[in-house]
């Protein structure tokens, strides 16, 4: 109990401590001001003169009239009138001058006579200014027996009586040694006579005086409508809390009162009558003391309404409908009812800060605000009945302001981190919701693998044939099993779309082929309903410009949907162009949606009709990706329904662009290729007659993909051996010349990735190649594979042509480099990769058709590129930097060939360049900004190289803004498992510049920004080559 005591009683200590330095400081700042606006030491009127002989006035200060002034009660004495040498009575200025009348005169209407002699040094040609403040309620000025100035009409009679209370200024022309001032004063109700010190100093000072005490006030109205309009917006814009809206209404009220109190701005600047000007006053005073405890209601959220506070509401408004109702001097009358409201107020706020306290981390803020409103409250009490003249102060109260600010910017911004963490949260849930459904996919898909290649393997089994009746039915069941495959690829696409990982392959297609296609494979699941398709598309309709994969998936997804909510009728499929644009449209006479089904039939895992669902399944992807599809191929997609009369669906895609000119001259071969005996493809899969059986080593924990895998390669002339886990294909690879590896990713224990990499640090690529099965597609999936040591992958369900042809590839390029290549270069030719060699001759086969000496410079610098990768010179410990600038610009130059906006290059190079370098070091980092940070990105990017001489180093430095990596990643570039795959790579150059000169390569990177890689060579270390 003592501990929970300590606990609660600190965090009070510290409040009150924070409290108390707060209220010294406000009070400081107070006594300060008042000092600087303290008069100059001067004389006091006594009886009625103020002798100011042998004083001399300041000039940029003013002083006071202060002290004992002739008073005439119920008398207009004229200035020239004998009745002011009378014998007069005496009353204290500024003061109430209720005292001096008769007891049984009349209270509720005074009037009455002031009258001041200054005498002062003769002076010629000084003019001065007097400076009144507040003068109840009406009064005229005379100076030296001439009307100087009137407020409102001072009069004898009430009929004649008209009141005014706003500052004004009365100018004393230069007038010699002596100045009568006669002020006459009316009054109806309460405190009336001159209430306030009066101010006298040359027209500079009072000028000045003034001028401070408007700044002040309209400072403060301007801090008052900054925050006003702030909780405004916030409130309309983002944060619906009705404490907002209160605080708003207090700092718009709290404008009209600073411009109705002191120097009364607002009616200086409007003329108002003094009725509305009563009325003004006092009801924004009750409309803010309403709106505090609402207030701290909703700032603290303290729920439930109190009967105290609908108590406190109610009186607020019955006294304020009085004051609009009442006249002026009832109002005046009753004034203590504002009092009895400033109570109600505090004990109902005092009630719900008290429960705040207990509860609100923020608290702190507030009371630091009611504690500059109640240290202004209690000063201008004090000042109110102490002799001192008053000017605006606006520092409580704007301290008050920021205070409350500061509540409402603490709890924005925790909400905003509240938000923040929970927004993480959601991403990293999410983040595991689209990897476990990846995983999913994965573990569905391996039955499938081995039902498409156990029935693949029966129609390409040449030694057995199968019956032309089994063959067909297999053909039906290969392609429901695709079809199969398909749904589950739906999860991994909606997961691939939302993070844009999706790379369209786009050329010009004829429709109508894949409209056939797709109506072939979705007849065998009509399930017997009598449905008609009809296709209506034109011989001339255009091609259009679309991946062929992805508009077959957006086709039979419209399709099969159709089918599904169709029982009975027809299901049409038009093309037709519309404006210049190629219009698909699927219509289909089934049940039809409503409206509200409508607007969501394309969000992820969004369903119609429910029970129809049920009876047919689905995971609600398909329309969700298919708009996507559309929208990434530059289209859109829409649809018109309503319930009964079935659905039309209708999207759009560009039109092939000169598609005579895009069509390959092969389509027609490939289109018979594809349609051509399934044991055509086998046999154009099978190695060359003439080569030795090669040996294959398949990995595997599951023992039935091990007999498809060696079902498939078996009957191509491979040798298979086959293992189940990591470490019985190690012990293999000890015993047993392999000329390729293939390797489920995922096993237990030890993975393919890490048998690749195990692997790796024995064989290299061309010695031994790596072929990875994986059912996970996405980039970064695929990039691993290739960063462990990979040649190629192929994706689950694999397709067994297709895993023949890279079979084939990978043994026929192991046994080309065994062939052909010396084993001192064996490192080095593997840094260019065979499509990099592939790209570049096609991009100068096409070259030659086009244009003859582009294909000629491109032709050139490739030879170049060729000559310089095999130079000898390469395995040398140094090379000029001519020659490895040489080699990089040849490999720039056929690179902005193949992709050309796509990758710009910047060069800033010394003069003068005269050193060596390990070889390769720029190349190295060149080649790999180029594929691991430019070309990731659609949009391409920028690279900009520097060479730099310092004075005892020559500094090198590759930098792109490319995607970027995070610190793991550049930490696993550096420092992780070597990734043979990647050629000589960074850590290669990276040891080798450690090796020669005790410094490698530093990297900085930022995910989506760009990587830069720079290393220094220092000239100590460097061979500066002499050409003289």
């Amino acid at each position: 109990m003592r501990g929970i005591g300590v606990e609660v009683l600190l965090p009070r200590r510290n409040t009150l401590l924070i409290l108390a330095i707060f209220i010294i400081a406000l009070t400081a700042i107070r006594l300060a001001f008042l000092s600087y606006l303290q008069p100059a030491e001067h004389p006091k009127a006594v009886s009625g003169v103020l002798d100011l002989r042998g004083w001399s006035m300041p000039e940029n200060r003013t002083i006071t009239l202060n002290g004992e002034w002739a008073f005439y009660p119920s008398a207009f004495i004229q200035p020239n009138s004998s009745l002011l040498n009378a014998d007069p009575g005496y009353i204290q200025v500024p003061g109430s001058w209720e005292h001096a009348f008769p007891e049984d005169s009349d209270a509720s209407y005074r009037y009455g006579t002031y009258r001041l002699r200054i005498l002062a040094d003769e002076q010629d040609d000084v003019a001065y200014k007097l400076r009144i403040n507040r003068i109840n309620d009406a009064s005229a000025v005379y100076v030296n027996g001439e009307l100087a100035e009137m407020n409102g009409n001072p009069s004898e009679t009430r009929d004649g009586y008209k009141a005014r209370v706003l500052p004004y200024f009365v100018t004393i022309p230069s007038a010699g040694s002596r100045i009568d001032l006669v002020i006459h004063i009316s009054s109806h109700a309460g405190k009336g006579g001159i209430v306030d010190s009066i101010r006298l100093g040359s027209e500079e000072a009072v000028d000045h005086l003034n001028l401070l005490s408007w700044g002040l006030q309209l400072g403060l109205c301007i801090v008052f409508l900054i925050h006003g309009l702030y909780a405004t917006m916030l409130f309309f814009f983002r944060v619906a809390n009705q404490g907002l809206l209160y605080f708003a209404l207090i700092m718009f009220l709290g404008i009209m009162i600073v411009l109705a109190a002191d120097d009364k701005l607002l009616f200086v600047w409007m003329e108002t009558p003094y009725e509305l000007y009563k009325k003004i006053a006092v009801w924004s005073y009750i409309a803010v003391v309403a709106c505090i405890p609402p207030l701290f209601r909703h700032m603290f959220d303290t729920g439930r309404r109190t009967k105290l506070l609908w108590w406190s509401t109610c009186f607020s408004a019955a006294y304020a409908l009085f004051v609009l109702i009442a006249p002026a001097r009832y109002i005046d009358a009753y004034m203590f009812l504002l009092g009895i409201n400033y109570l109600v107020v505090i004990i109902v706020s005092s009630i719900i800060l008290s429960r705040a306290l207990r509860r609100s981390e923020d608290v702190i803020f507030v009371l630091l605000g009611l504690t500059a409103v109640g240290n202004n409250i209690i000063w201008t009490s004090v000042l109110m009945r102490l002799p001192v003249d008053k000017i605006h102060y606006p520092f409580d109260l704007a301290f008050a302001v920021f205070a409350f600010a500061a509540f409402w910017f603490k709890r924005f911004f925790r909400t905003v981190n509240q938000t923040k963490l929970l927004a993480e949260k959601l991403q990293l849930a999410n983040q595991q919701k689209d990897d476990f459904l990846v995983s999913t996919s994965h573990e569905l898909r391996n039955p499938l693998h081995g039902i498409m290649n156990i029935t693949q393997s029966m129609l390409d089994d040449s030694v057995h044939p199968v019956p032309d009746e089994h063959r067909k039915r297999l053909k039906i069941q290969a392609a429901v099993a695709r079809r199969m495959s398909l749904m589950l690829d739906d999860l991994i696409d909606i997961t691939r779309l939302k993070e844009n990982t999706i790379r369209l392959r786009l050329r010009s297609l004829p429709i109508e082929p894949l409209v056939n296609g797709t109506i072939d494979i979705l007849r065998y699941m009509l399930d017997g309903k009598p449905i008609a398709i009809h296709i209506h598309i034109a011989d001339n309709f255009p091609d259009v410009h679309a991946d062929e994969n992805r508009l077959a998936q957006i086709l039979f997804n419209l399709i099969h949907n159709a089918i599904k909510f169709t029982d009975a009728g027809t299901i049409s499929i038009q093309a037709e162009v519309v404006n210049g644009l190629p219009h698909i449209r699927i219509k289909d006479t089934g049940i039809g949606m409503d409206e509200e089904t409508r607007s969501r039939i394309f969000m992820p895992y969004e369903q119609g009709d429910s029970e129809r669902i049920k009876a047919s399944g689905g995971f609600g992807l398909g329309l969700s990706i298919t708009k996507q599809l559309v929208e990434l191929h530059g289209g859109s997609l829409s649809a018109v329904s309503s319930p009964g009369n079935g659905s039309e669906f209708t999207f759009t895609l560009p039109v092939g662009q000169n598609s005579e000119l895009l069509k390959e001259p092969e389509r027609s071969q490939a289109h018979i290729e594809a349609t051509a005996p399934v044991q055509s493809a086998a046999a154009s899969s099978a190695p060359s007659p003439s080569r030795n059986r090669a040996k294959i080593l398949v990995i595997d924990d599951d023992s039935v993909n091990l007999n498809i895998l060696v079902d498939v390669l078996g009957s191509v002339h491979y040798d298979v051996i086959t293992a189940s886990n990591a470490a019985e294909a190690l012990a293999k690879l000890e015993t047993a010349a392999v000329d390729l590896v293939i390797s489920d990713v995922m096993m237990p224990h030890v993975s393919g990735y890490e048998l690749t990499r195990l692997i790796r640090k024995r064989f290299s690529l061309s010695e031994l190649p790596i072929l990875l099965l994986t059912a996970r597609n996405r980039p970064e999936d695929l990039l691993a594979g290739f960063q462990a040591g990979a040649n190629d992958y192929v994706t689950k369900p694999v397709d067994a042509w297709e895993l023949k042809s890279r079979v084939r590839a990978s043994v026929d390029l192991k046994l080309s480099f065994e062939e052909r290549l010396r084993m001192e270069a064996a490192w080095l030719q593997a840094q260019i990769k065979p499509h990099f060699l592939y790209n570049t001759i096609n991009s100068i086969a096409a070259l030659g058709t086009m244009d003859l000496d582009k294909m000629q410079r491109l032709l050139g610098e490739f030879s170049n590129y060729l000559r310089t990768s095999f130079d000898f010179h390469n395995s040398d410990q140094l090379v000029s930097i001519d020659r490895e600038l040489d080699l990089v610009r040849s490999y720039l130059y056929i690179e902005q060939e193949r992709f050309g906006e796509r990758l710009e290059i910047q060069w800033v190079l010394a003069d003068n360049l005269r050193f060596q370098l390990p070889p390769l070091s720029i190349q190295t980092l060149v080649e790999n900004a180029v594929n691991h940070g430019i070309l990731p990105r659609t949009r391409g990017g920028r690279i900009h190289i520097q060479i730099a001489e310092a004075e005892d180093h020559v500094e090198i430095r590759i930098t792109d803004n490319g995607v970027g990596m995070n610190q793991a990643q550049i930490q696993q570039v550096l420092d992780g498992s070597p990734s043979i795959g990647s050629g000589i790579g960074l850590r290669n150059t990276d040891r080798r510049l450690k090796q020669l000169y005790g410094k490698g390569l530093r990297m900085h990177s930022v995910p989506e920004q760009g990587t830069t890689v720079t290393f220094q060579l220092p000239k100590e270390g460097v061979k500066i080559r002499n050409e003289r």
